[in-house]
């Protein structure tokens, strides 16, 4: 069996934000009032994702 976790970010700020997909090391850079959908499947039971937030970056640990 499969489980989705997903959420949304919008960037509510007036400067970019760097979204960090983890462990992949992908980057999008996400422009002030764009909002991004983030979305991962997996195998156990209640997987989440891990956020953390600096300056002028997300980072989604998967």
């Amino acid at each position: 069996m499969t489980y989705v976790c997903n959420f949304v970010y919008t960037n509510s700020s007036s400067s970019a934000v760097l979204l960090v997909l983890e462990p992949w090391a992908e980057e999008v850079l996400l422009a002030s009032g764009v909002a991004a959908k983030v979305t991962g499947e997996g195998s156990l039971v209640g997987s989440t994702f891990e956020l953390e937030q600096l300056d002028g970056r997300l980072i989604v640990y998967a």
